[in-house]
């Protein structure tokens, strides 16, 4: 008679052999937990949403996000967002998005500029000056 533990392992090596695991998804969790954990997390402060006026043309608005260490502005252009950041920390600003990233120089007043980010879940993390500053993920 096969016991529990015995049928749950010939199972496990079924699925291993007709649906192995990517050899990259361990290096994948690895680098993530490193990000999660190598970064403060900047707290969100401030979130508002500017629209165009009645009467004006266009689907844009302006988003304007504060955070601990960054402000940020995202405006509305074909294709994504345009992204103004003027940041307390930091010489590079990364932005993040499933499956990319853009980095861009923060200039000594502390003003940076990306063009083009997609819409959808985003993060920002400044870099530069030793630890990390990142902010939580959030739709853009």
């Amino acid at each position: 008679m096969t016991t529990d533990r015995e049928l749950l392992d010939t199972l496990a090596h079924l699925v291993d052999d007709l649906d192995p695991t990517p050899r990259t998804l361990a290096a994948q969790a690895q680098c993530a937990l490193n990000e999660r954990t190598d970064a403060a997390t900047m707290r969100l402060v401030a979130d508002s949403v500017r629209t165009a006026p009645p009467g004006m043309r266009g689907r844009g608005g302006t988003r304007t996000l504060t955070f601990t260490d960054l402000d940020l502005r995202l405006d509305h252009v074909r294709g994504g967002l345009h992204a103004t950041g003027l940041a307390r920390a930091g010489t590079l600003a990364v932005v993040r998005w499933p499956g990319g990233q853009v980095t861009a120089a923060i200039d000594p007043a502390g003003w940076f500029h990306v063009e083009r980010v997609p819409f959808g879940p985003v993060r920002f993390v400044l870099r530069g000056t030793g630890r990390d500053h990142a902010t939580p993920w959030f739709v853009a």
